[in-house]
């Protein structure tokens, strides 16, 4: 089976259940026109290398998969993990500096559908960075319509476990007034020298002050004083991605 057979099998498998899976779905997913997926789909043109990983992390396969003609790729892995993931899911990780002139490129309604990845990680500990501090240049960007306005990275540490689990990817909005708090959300909360995954609980005697709970009940919860919070953003979204 060439590799276009099996670009086009695998996308008609999992169009079969989800009618998204369009070739411009796949396109803008991993970066590319919609005559790109065509043309590789036809075996009229060879996707490069940056662009082959992307569509086998989009499929849930791997590389070799597709280019040895004696395997067969199967949308299985992709399937079970999509039962994991909260949400819908989102493309792979897209490399900075060619995804950058990729958006150049469009309108910018549709620019703001890829959102940004900052190499940071989200953690109960002490932190020497936290997001005012990470440089502007994002680690790459996702395809994430869903997440319009996001910032995604990812989660250390075990506090939310079991509803989020360590390395999941974690999409966060933040919020231009830390005044006005919905009580019972998950919000990644911005200290000097802390950057934590918790949700927020009103004190239940002192209205200057907030409490940090845990999902993970082995975790105490942590008062702190609302004008500490020096960032604050909501958890719009996350994926289990190490769940499996």
């Amino acid at each position: 089976m060439t590799l276009g057979q099996k670009l086009k099998d695998l996308r008609n498998s999992l169009k079969s259940t989800d009618k998204k899976w369009t070739m411009e779905f796949v396109a803008r997913s991993v970066g590319v026109s919609s005559g790109a997926i065509s043309q590789y789909e036809g075996d009229l043109s060879v996707p490069g290398n940056d662009v082959l990983l992307s569509i086998a992390k989009l499929y849930g396969v791997g590389v070799n998969e597709l280019i040895d003609p004696d395997e067969t790729p199967s949308t299985e892995t992709y399937k079970k993990k999509k039962q994991r993931w909260n949400g819908d899911t989102v493309s792979p990780l897209l490399p900075y500096e060619k995804t950058k002139l990729y958006l150049a490129n469009l309108p910018d309604k549709e620019a703001e559908l890829y959102i940004p990845f900052y190499d940071v990680e989200v953690t109960a500990g002490n932190l020497q960075l936290y997001f005012d501090d990470v440089e502007e240049t994002p680690e790459g960007y996702v395809y994430a319509p869903q997440y319009r306005g996001c910032i995604m990275c990812h989660v250390k540490g075990d506090s939310m476990y079991d509803r989020i689990y360590p390395g999941a990817r974690l999409y966060v909005q933040q919020l231009p007034n830390k005044k006005y708090i919905d009580f019972g959300q998950i919000y990644l909360v911005v200290l000097d020298g802390y950057r934590l995954l918790k949700y927020i609980q009103p004190h239940p005697t002192d209205e200057t002050k907030v409490r940090l709970v845990s999902h993970n009940q082995q975790y105490h919860f942590w008062d702190v004083e609302r004008v500490d919070i020096l960032n604050l953003f909501l958890v719009k979204g996350y994926e289990n991605q190490n769940a499996m």
